[in-house]
């Protein structure tokens, strides 16, 4: 019996302490990490995160989907923080990436999970493609998200790529949220938004466009498309669809540009603790040996994204390149033409509102002149009535103290009649009830 229990003490003192050295091991060496994603109504921290998570927990990865704002906070977080994984959109990480200082800081790890696509939405049936927008980028309204949304970070990289096009852009505003931008934006012919998003056909942002008459331009050219960054183009061209079919008639699909959802994490030979570090380069093999069907969603609404994308042929992207290339040779002169046209009408205005100005400017300085005379002249007899007002109601203070003086002696002899009359009831009262009882 001793024996049994000093056996089943050993036992659970080895127990113990190999608990204790799990925890500890599992401490030090960070084996769950944490994978930054976006707002919780998103489908990269509702759909896609958790697909990555249970492909790597089966391959003895661990990881937490956590919130964030977006792409570009999620990239500053594995900048803060070389473990942390990350999900973001393949142009913001190329815009973060255009940093050379953050050129080995991360770590790309999967391009191929899905995509997003580009939407250009304006009402003027003029803006039939991206040439168009680019052409017309100085003297269009450009309404976008909000300044520190991916949608937003999106349009600073078509600048940064376009310098010469859509860089030339000036009039750039940014509304409260993405419906509050298409809202503006479908208010007047001089409007373009922007914003990113899977080719998900129910999307409430592609019902707003529909709804207020809006059209879809193609956000397609030669420098969107010839972007590379890691060996990965930035943009694809995919045919997408934004309606569902009705009874009456077929669903509206578009052809615009769409870029990579990307994976990422940094560098390990960033992290200074040698146990995490090891941990965070088997996490970062095991995760880049996954297949990528294997980390999208299997089932309902993400594998049917992949059936409401496709991507074009080289000749139909090359069709599209050449009418946008078009559009800006055509486009380009007429507007500049339109410019010099205009331009000495503009500057003839100017002189003309100029020359009414000074015209009419006597003329307001003799009427501004008459009215202060006109106050000056009156403002004697104002002088003489104040005055006037002054004596009426002091002559008329003695009549005044007299009149609330005969009011309050007034008063005062009622009130002593009326307590009088009261008293001498109270006594009369009192002796009939008296009489009977002397009469006992």
């Amino acid at each position: 019996m001793i024996l049994n229990n000093l056996t089943k003490g050993i036992a659970l003192a080895a127990l113990t302490t190999t608990i204790g050295t799990f925890s500890t091991t599992a401490q030090a060496f960070d084996l769950y990490f944490d994978v930054y994603t976006g707002e919780k109504t998103g489908a990269y921290y509702n759909k896609i995160c958790p697909a990555i998570k249970k492909a790597a927990s089966l391959n003895g990865v661990e990881l937490n989907c956590k919130t964030s704002a977006g792409s570009l906070d999620n990239l500053d977080k594995v900048l803060d923080k070389p473990s942390n994984f990350g999900l973001s959109q393949f142009d913001q990480f190329a815009l973060k990436y255009s940093n050379q200082s953050n050129q080995t800081v991360y770590t790309p790890i999967h391009d191929d999970i899905g995509t997003e696509c580009l939407f250009m939405v304006t009402n003027n049936k003029l803006i039939s493609n991206f040439g168009d927008v680019v052409a017309s980028a100085p003297y269009l309204n450009f309404i976008l998200p909000p300044e520190k949304s991916g949608h937003a970070g999106t349009f600073k990289y078509l600048q940064s790529i376009d310098p010469d096009g859509l860089g030339k852009a000036t009039k750039v505003s940014y509304a409260s949220s993405t419906e509050d931008a298409i809202t503006q934006t479908l208010t007047s012919k001089d409007n373009v938004t922007l914003f990113v998003q899977t080719a998900d056909p129910k999307s409430a942002l592609f019902s707003l466009v529909n709804k207020n008459k809006g059209h879809f331009v193609p956000v397609i050219s030669k420098e969107v498309l010839a972007q590379v960054v890691k060996g990965t183009k930035v943009y694809r061209a995919q045919e997408t669809a934004v309606s569902n079919p009705k009874w009456h008639k077929s669903g509206t699909k578009v052809i615009t540009s769409c870029t990579p959802i990307m994976l990422f994490t940094g560098k390990s030979l960033k992290i200074q603790d040698p146990a995490q570090k090891t941990a965070h380069e088997k996490a970062i093999a095991k995760l880049t040996a996954i297949p990528a069907e294997k980390l999208r969603p299997q089932q309902g609404w993400f594998s049917k994204l992949w059936n409401n994308s496709k991507a074009l042929s080289a000749k139909g992207v090359e069709g599209l390149v050449d009418t946008a290339e078009k559009a800006k040779k055509v486009t380009s002169p007429y507007l500049s033409k339109a410019k010099t046209a205009t331009e000495p009408y503009v500057e003839k205005a100017k002189d003309v509102t100029k020359d009414v100005i000074d015209a009419a400017k006597p003329t307001y300085d003799a009427a501004k002149e008459k009215t202060k005379k006109a106050i000056d002249a009156a403002k004697p007899a104002l002088d003489v009535a104040k005055e006037k007002t002054k004596e009426a109601i002091k002559a008329a203070k003695p009549t005044y103290e007299a009149i609330k003086e005969k009011t309050q002696e007034i008063g005062k002899k009622a009130y002593d009649q009326a307590s009088d009359l009261v008293k001498g009831t109270e006594k009369e009262v009192g002796k009939e009830m008296e009489a009977p009882k002397a009469a006992e």
